[in-house]
């Protein structure tokens, strides 16, 4: 006799820039999740943040599939909470959650402290790791201290800005040109516009504060090789698998937001051609950068590697895309464990960790959990 399938919620859209990608990356994890084994359920959100009900969601999912837009539509009312007591009782249903709103409310520690608080396993990093590796000042702040080579870099507040914008663009300059301004917290490039001269720097800092409250503003690495590392386990695993490192060749400028998803010339390599030691080199970081922020679930750790196999950590990412175009599932893929398998080892790790979290709390209170 076949068990009946387990409960996954899929978490899509927010009130993030990465809003598309989002929908984009659940629409992929329903479509290839084992329906033997999973009963998918999608929680959609808008961008006002506004939770709809699982027959909802399954609506605007069914309506994108016959070419509506790829957009969460708001509810007509949104009175009372931004989540609704139905949903929240529907969500708790749950045997998992895959969150996969990726950026701010998402990816950023918000959403994973919302499931613990409703004690509910989910995949992927927890609150800490999640809201340090969104920050990336001070997730540069904890590599750079942990020895793991990053870009020179700067940062700047919204006040700074406001209060003193030619010093502001002065300490920038000392970096050199070009060089890149971003927001802080964001992804899929997003708001990251590349300056090569001085004049150029004003317009590209205030777009990044468009975005986030702080930019981030960080030395330009000459002819530089776009690689990711993916890392899949936790903390508790011994030695999480890491992936081979694959590369990202595209013809614009840097690897934007046009590039990720909407060029056509744009090249994922997997794996990618690196020698042996840079290899390593890469591998051993991602490990280490995974260990530093105390990771678990899912990581897709991003370098730049210089024509004189200089090494940089760009950035690490929590809530990799799953999109056709994304590289995370493709490392894992070449690696030997398709998304149907790679999407049930994310859940069995939040499982697991979830168990292991409960076990814990019983000792430490002296009463047994149910």
């Amino acid at each position: 006799m076949t068990s009946e399938p387990r409960t996954l919620g899929v978490v899509l859209g927010g009130a993030s820039v990465e809003h598309t990608i989002s929908i984009r990356s659940a629409r992929e994890v329903i479509a290839a999740a084992d329906p033997e084994r999973w009963r998918t359920i999608p929680f959609a959100v808008s961008r006002s943040g506004r939770w709809l009900s699982p027959s909802q969601s399954q609506d605007v999912l069914e309506a994108i599939a016959r070419g509506a837009p790829e957009e969460i539509p708001e509810p007509i009312s949104r009175a009372g909470a931004p989540v609704s007591m139905g949903v929240t009782a529907a969500l708790i249903e749950c045997d998992a959650v895959f969150p996969l709103i990726h950026g701010l409310t998402g990816e950023d520690g918000i959403l994973q402290g919302f499931l613990e608080i409703l004690d509910l396993p989910y995949v992927g990093s927890g609150v800490g790791a999640s809201a340090i590796a969104m920050d990336k000042g001070r997730c540069k702040q904890i590599m750079t201290q942990t020895g793991i080579p990053v870009a020179p870099w700067i940062s700047a507040t919204c006040e700074e800005w406001r209060a003193d914008s030619v010093a502001v663009i002065r300490r920038a300059a000392e970096l050199g040109y070009p060089h890149f301004v971003k927001p802080s917290r964001g992804g899929s490039s997003i708001g990251i516009t590349r300056v090569n001269s001085r004049e150029e720097a004003g317009e590209a800092i205030s777009a990044a504060f468009a975005c986030d409250s702080e930019v981030l503003i960080e030395e330009a690495m000459p002819l530089p090789r776009e690689i990711e590392c993916g890392v899949l386990g936790s903390l508790d695993d011994g030695m999480p698998l890491v992936s081979p490192p694959g590369e990202i060749r595209t013809r614009r400028d840097f690897y934007d937001y046009t590039a990720k998803y909407e060029d056509p010339d744009t090249e994922l390599i997997a794996p990618a051609s690196v020698d042996r030691a840079t290899t390593d080199r890469i591998r051993e970081m991602s490990l280490q950068a995974w260990r530093a922020i105390g990771a678990e679930g899912m990581v897709r750790a991003d370098f730049l590697v210089g024509p004189d196999d200089q090494l940089w950590l760009g950035e690490l990412n929590t809530i990799p895309g799953f999109t056709s175009a994304s590289m995370y599932p493709r490392l894992f893929e070449v690696s030997g464990l398709p998304l149907r398998q790679l999407i049930d080892r994310l859940i069995e790790l939040a499982i697991e960790r979830h168990e292991r979290r409960r076990r814990f709390s019983a000792r430490a209170d002296g009463e047994p959990r149910p």
